[in-house]
């Protein structure tokens, strides 16, 4: 059996037709229907039926296809992992992180553990702290790297440290030193506040920002990096994570407005596996040192 008649297979089950399948594949639409009848002789059944000039998988096509899948999937991973052999890696972590760790503390973390163990080749997989929990029970990844906490008995859950939360607000474009201090109530009042870009603070700062200023304007935008950058527009400010906007705090992008008119809280940061590895342990004990000191 041909590997490219499986692909040819699973594309067209995507697509449900042969022209759009040759032009995602870059073959020949005759080609397609050649892979397509090849795997029918080989296995003795049918796969699609035509309606028209689109095709509908047959019930034999159905399930074959979960198993075709897997097949191409297998095949990738190993091809995956002669290259990684090929390249002096003898071993693999996969790393599941949110996005606001991602942006702020991942890379320094990766570089120097790379650093001590060079043969351990790192991947990373950016998702919504939600879904970092079942990405490491499904074991689709060796480490979580999330800013929710969660309350799985299979997981294992540490929390790695506490981040202040702070008003980060678009810079005015004055000198630090000469400039008029900025008044806290004003820029609420006067700008929208980006909210719901991290899980576990923004309902309750919220509740309270509402109950002490119930005319103030609200943007929600999921994802930090794009909350910075409209930060950085004049689109509005927002409550941040202090090592989200560390940089750009730095390079005079974006302002920390230091307040008392309301009650900061803290974006916390867990680290969350399923199982003990050797290199599992190995990125464990990093993170714990490198929070420590």
């Amino acid at each position: 059996m041909d590997i490219r008649w499986l692909k040819t297979f699973v594309t067209a089950a995507q697509y449900e037709n042969f022209h759009r399948t040759a032009e995602k594949l870059f073959l020949a639409q005759p080609t397609v229907t050649v892979h397509i009848k090849n795997l029918e002789n080989a296995i003795g059944m049918s796969l699609f039926e035509r309606k028209g000039r689109n095709i509908f998988l047959t019930p034999a096509g159905n399930r074959f296809l979960p198993y075709a899948k897997k097949m191409l999937i297998h095949l990738e991973k190993g091809i995956l992992d002669i290259e990684s052999w090929r390249q002096g890696y003898k071993r693999h972590l996969t790393l599941a992180v949110s996005p606001l760790i991602a942006v702020s503390i991942l890379p320094s973390l990766i570089r120097e553990f790379i650093k001590k163990y060079p043969d351990i080749q790192v991947s990373v997989n950016v998702l919504e702290s939600k879904q970092i929990g079942d990405c490491i029970q499904k074991g689709d990844a060796d480490i979580g790297l999330s800013r929710m906490n969660l309350f799985k008995p299979s997981l294992s859950v540490k929390k790695l440290y506490d981040d202040p939360v702070i008003l980060a607000v678009p810079h005015d474009g004055n000198d630090l030193e000469q400039a008029v201090p900025l008044d806290f109530e004003q820029l609420i009042h006067q700008n929208n506040i980006i909210t719901d870009n991290h899980p576990e603070y923004w309902d309750d700062l919220l509740i309270e920002l509402r109950n002490k200023y119930p005319r103030i304007r609200t943007m929600a935008v999921s994802q930090v990096h794009v909350t910075k950058r409209f930060i950085e527009e004049g689109l509005g400010v927002s409550f941040l994570p202090r090592s989200t906007v560390k940089r750009e705090v730095l390079e005079g992008r974006i302002l920390e407005l230091v307040t008392n008119k309301i009650r900061l809280p803290t974006a916390s940061s867990y680290l969350i596996t399923k199982y003990e590895t050797t290199e599992i342990t190995l990125f464990s004990n990093h993170l714990l040192t490198y929070f420590s000191t």
